[in-house]
C-alpha cells in the first residue's frame, strides 16, 4: 500500500504537519518548469500531499492542482481550509490505480514515496509515467539516501532498501521507510530521463549525536521521444 496507518495517526495526534511550501519544490519547479509558470497555466497532481504545504505555492501559480493523500484525517482538513479542491483531492493509494485522468504537465513528490517498499515506489512511478503528457515531469525530493544515518536503524522491511519500527531518529512511528543510493534511483526511474539529480547531505555539529542526514532531489521527464536516454551529470 502507498499509505500506512501510521501516518494517519500522526496526523490525529497533530503531528508531521507542515504548512509552507517546500523550498525544493519551489526552487525545481521554478527552474525546470519556466515554460508553464509563462503561460500561468499548467496541471499538476501531487502524491501524498500530506497537510497541504505545496497546495499554496501551485495554486499562486495558476496551476490546475489536484492530489491523492491516504490519510482521511488530514484529507478532511484539506477540504475545509479549500473547499473549492474538494473534488481534486482525494483519498487514495497512489501506489495503485490512479485516481484521475491523465495529461499532466507535473507530477509532485515530496517524500511521499519514499515511504513505501521498492515494489510499491516502481507502481507509483509507473503511473505517473502513464499519467504524464509527453515532456512532462515528475519532481520528487526529500527521497531519503543510504547515507542517512537512520539507514542502519529499525529493521528489514520487504526489500534491502526499505526499514521499519524504528526506536529512535525521526522516523519512530510513521511504519516504511526507503532509503536510495544511485544506481536504485537509476533503476527506479529507468524509464524516464533523468534531467537532474542531487544528494543532500547534512552532517549535525551540535548537538553532538552523530547524525547525519542525507536525502535525494530528483527531476525526471517522460521523453516525447521513444528510446532516448539522457543521464544527469550533477550528482
Amino acid at each position: 500500500m502507498g499509505f500506512s496507518s501510521e501516518w494517519d495517526k500522526c496526523y490525529q495526534a497533530k503531528s508531521q504537519l507542515s504548512v509552507w511550501p517546500w523550498s525544493d519544490i519551489v526552487s525545481l519547479v521554478n527552474r525546470y518548469c519556466k515554460n508553464l509558470i509563462a503561460k500561468g497555466g499548467g496541471r499538476v497532481h501531487e502524491f501524498g500531499c500530506g497537510a497541504g504545504a505545496n497546495i499554496p505555492f501551485f495554486l499562486a501559480l495558476g496551476m490546475d492542482y489536484s492530489a491523492v493523500e491516504g490519510s482521511p484525517t488530514i484529507v478532511r482538513q484539506l477540504h475545509e481550509r479549500y473547499p473549492d479542491l474538494a473534488d481534486k483531492i482525494r483519498i487514495g493509494d497512489f501506489t495503485r490505480n490512479p485516481q484521475f485522468p491523465c495529461n499532466y504537465d507535473i507530477v509532485i513528490d515530496r517524500a511521499a514515496l519514499t515511504h513505501n517498499t521498492t515494489k510499491a515506489i516502481r507502481c507509483a512511478l509507473q503511473i505517473a509515467f502513464d499519467s504524464l503528457k509527453p515532456g512532462g515531469v515528475f519532481i520528487g525530493t526529500d527521497w531519503f539516501s543510504k547515507n542517512h544515518t537512520d539507514f542502519n536503524g529499525g529493521e528489514q522491511s520487504e526489500d534491502e532498501f526499505t526499514r521499519n519500527n524504528h526506536i529512535k531518529g525521526q522516523f519512530i512511528g510513521v511504519g516504511n521507510v526507503h532509503f536510495s543510493d544511485e544506481p536504485h534511483l537509476r533503476d527506479l526511474f529507468s524509464k524516464y530521463e533523468i534531467i537532474f539529480m542531487e544528494e543532500k547531505i547534512f552532517k549535525r555539529y551540535e548537538p553532538k549525536d552523530n547524525h547525519q542526514f542525507a536525502s535525494w532531489n530528483i527531476v525526471a521527464r517522460k521523453s516525447s521521444f521513444k528510446n532516448t536516454v539522457t543521464t544527469s551529470k550533477r550528482y
